[in-house]
This record gives structure tokens, C-alpha cells and sequence, in this order.
């Protein structure tokens, strides 16, 4: 199980370190305030793939898609949302006119390839293939890398050839991943007789939990445009995407623990309060040593990934949201296999906007934009200890009923 554990951390990893990578480029490539423009549509992608991830890819994990009918459900589920998100993604990018047409229709595409992409990560997940997973995401963003400075020698790199390169790699990634499946999960059945139904009664709420943090994310970065603009945007941004990878690796262990509290459930055994509090001292310390080491770097670090240095107070807020995700993920992963999702959404979504209301309430009252996300930290503190007191209730009346 170790040797599992680690596997999952460094597929996170490694889609952490991709993500930052490609990240940085925008900013050193576009500059800081096209950096903030991609900031916002990047984040729009984030907050699609998560409905995604809770939608199908965790109903694939706990559902039986060995039925045909539950298979076609989750494939017609992909089909539907994938489109759907596209259509209102260019819809909105374009009437609003924050995008142009043609790059808003790129990134319509990209989400899409975005949302596909993760379901074929989630399957490799699914069988706790972590190294094929970390193996997809390298070949996806060095096709995209591949693209991009491509275009950028021809000196006519713009924010939709940049999206367009991402979409490209992101759709090779979907096709190598796809062909690193075992053969049994490779097979396609036909639509007709889809159990949309039970897809849609599990995976609503964890769509919609999913949702949440990359929503509030997008939400604090439209506050602080209104606020202070797209500077303030992207030097908030930078500091976020300077300490991503430690939220990053903390969802590789959280995706983890998911699948393996998911199989236990399956055999009869749901996981255990006591081993998601181990989970969590584990992750709190890791945090800490991190966290320690990703500060005193940011002199030489920062300047060399975005061309300035970025807030240090930013950054020390950004690591103090790190805690309080690492205190909220495995109670949140047991909850939601023992069939609470539905309570586990409600906890999520009250943290979610109590954070709204403190990033509101602290610019207000004249706080700097680089110290919003202690803010953020409060709250999903406050909601790990609701998620924790939940299971424990949980497991008494499972007791109760024995």
C-alpha cells in the first residue's frame, strides 16, 4: 500500500509539476497581465474538469461499470456533460467579450479535452495504475510544449495558440492513456439502454463538490479583478501557482485514499476515523516541511519561474490554505464512499461560502490582496472539522445499527 501511496503522490506530482510548467510559460512568454487573463479561463477549465472528475470519474470508481448498462451510462454522461460544458465555456467567453471568437472557440475545445483526458487518468486511477497515469501526463504536456515553442520561434504566440497547443496535448495524452488501460476497460458498448440514472444519483454530488474549490478560486480571482485588476490578479495567481504543487500532491493522496477506501467499502470494510486521522497527521507534517522549504526558495525560485518575485505574505497565506486542505481530504474521501456525499457537498459548499464572505469582508476593511487566502484557510479548517465530526457520527450509528 506504501508503494501505492507513493505512486499516487508522484502522478500528482508530475500534473503538478506540468501544470505549473505550462503556467509559467504563459507568464514569462505572454507577461503578467496575459498571465491573469489565462488565469481566469484556466480556472474556468479547472472548475469543468472537476464536475467531471465528481460526475463520472468517481462514479466509475464506486459504480459496478462492469455492467453494461452502468458503462454506457457513464460514457453517455461523458458525451453530454463534455459538450455541454464546451458550448456554455465559448458562449460565455465570447458574449462577454473577455475572448474573441476564435480563441474563445479554442477554449471551448480545450475544456473538452480537459474534461476527457482526466476520465482516462481517472480510469488508470481506478486500477491504481499511478506511474501510466504520470506517464500520460508527460507525453500530453510535451506535445503541448512541443506546439507552443513551435509557435512561439514564428513569433506569432498568442493566449489561443497557446490554448490550441494545450488542446492538442491534451487529446494525444487521451488517446496514450487510453491505450495504457487493461484491454477490459478499453472497450466501448453501445449507448442505447444507458443508466444515466445511476451515474447521475452518485456522481451529482460529487460533481458538485468537486466543483467547489476551483469555483471559489475563480470566484476570488474575479473579486480581486473588480478589486484591484489584472496585476493584482496575476501576481495573487503566481503566488498560488508558486505552491500548487504542494495542494497537487495533497489531491494525489486524497485520489488515493478514495480508491482505497472505495474497495474497502466493496469488500465490507469501510475505512476507518482512526486511519484518516494517521492520514492527516502524515499530510500536516509533510505540509509543514514543505511548506518551510517553498519560502525560502522564493527569492532565487520565483524570479527565474515568473520574471518577478513574487509576495512572500501571498505565498505564506497560499501555504496556510495547503494545511487546511490536507486536514479536509481524507475525511471528506471517507465520507463520501460510505454513502454521506450528500452531507459531505453541504460542508464543502457552507466553508465554500464562508471563504467568499471573509475575502469580501477582509477587502472591505483594506486587507492586501496577497493575504485573501488565510481567509480561505479559516473556513476549509472549519469545514475539515465538520467533515471529521460527520464520519465519527457516522460510524456510531453504523455501530448502532450492528
Amino acid at each position: 500500500m506504501k508503494r501505492k501511496a507513493l505512486g499516487a503522490v508522484i502522478a500528482q506530482g508530475v500534473q503538478a509539476a506540468t501544470g505549473l510548467l505550462l503556467q509559467i510559460l504563459v507568464a514569462r512568454l505572454l507577461g503578467i497581465e496575459e498571465y491573469g487573463r489565462f488565469a481566469i479561463l484556466y480556472g474556468v477549465v479547472i472548475v469543468a474538469t472537476a464536475v467531471v472528475t465528481g460526475l463520472i470519474g468517481d462514479s466509475l470508481v464506486v459504480l459496478d461499470r462492469s455492467q453494461r448498462r452502468v458503462r454506457a451510462g457513464l460514457e453517455s454522461m461523458l458525451v453530454l456533460t463534455s459538450v455541454v460544458l464546451a458550448v456554455g465555456a465559448f458562449t460565455i467567453a465570447w458574449s462577454s467579450g473577455f475572448s474573441g471568437f476564435w480563441e474563445a472557440l479554442v477554449f471551448a475545445v480545450a475544456l473538452a479535452a480537459f474534461a476527457v483526458e482526466e476520465i482516462v487518468r481517472r480510469m488508470l486511477i481506478a486500477h491504481m495504475s499511478f506511474l501510466r497515469t504520470a506517464a500520460t501526463d508527460v507525453c500530453g504536456f510535451l506535445i503541448a510544449l512541443i506546439l507552443i515553442l513551435t509557435i512561439q520561434l514564428t513569433g506569432t504566440l498568442s493566449l489561443a495558440a497557446f490554448l490550441a497547443g494545450i488542446a492538442v496535448g491534451q487529446l494525444l495524452a487521451s488517446v496514450i492513456g487510453w491505450l495504457l488501460l487493461p484491454r477490459d476497460d478499453r472497450r466501448l458498448v453501445s449507448l442505447v439502454g444507458a443508466d444515466l440514472g445511476a451515474v447521475w444519483r452518485y456522481g451529482m454530488w460529487r460533481g458538485l463538490q468537486q466543483v467547489l474549490r476551483p469555483s471559489l478560486f475563480t470566484v476570488v480571482r474575479l473579486i480581486v479583478l473588480s478589486a484591484s485588476g489584472l496585476t493584482s490578479v496575476g501576481l495573487l495567481e503566481a503566488a498560488r501557482t508558486y505552491t500548487s504543487p504542494l495542494i497537487l500532491v495533497i489531491g494525489g493522496l486524497s485520489s488515493f485514499l478514495f480508491v482505497r477506501f472505495a474497495d474497502q467499502h466493496k469488500a465490507g470494510a469501510g475505512g476507518s476515523v482512526r486511519e484518516a486521522d494517521r492520514v492527516v497527521l502524515f499530510l500536516l507534517l509533510g505540509t509543514v516541511v514543505m511548506s518551510v522549504i517553498a519560502v525560502v526558495l522564493i527569492p532565487w525560485v520565483s524570479p527565474i519561474a515568473f520574471g518577478v518575485e513574487v509576495d512572500a505574505l501571498a505565498v505564506i497565506a497560499w501555504l496556510a490554505y495547503g494545511v487546511s486542505v490536507a486536514i479536509v481530504t481524507p475525511y471528506g474521501a471517507l465520507g463520501a464512499v460510505a454513502g454521506r456525499q450528500v452531507g459531505v457537498f453541504f460542508i464543502r459548499l457552507s466553508d465554500t461560502l464562508l471563504a467568499v464572505l471573509a475575502v469580501i469582508g477582509m477587502l472591505a476593511f483594506g486587507a492586501a490582496p496577497s493575504a485573501l487566502p488565510f481567509g480561505l484557510a479559516v473556513a476549509s479548517m472549519l469545514g475539515g472539522l465538520g467533515l471529521r465530526w460527520m464520519v465519527v457520527a457516522t460510524g456510531r450509528e453504523g455501530d448502532g445499527d450492528r
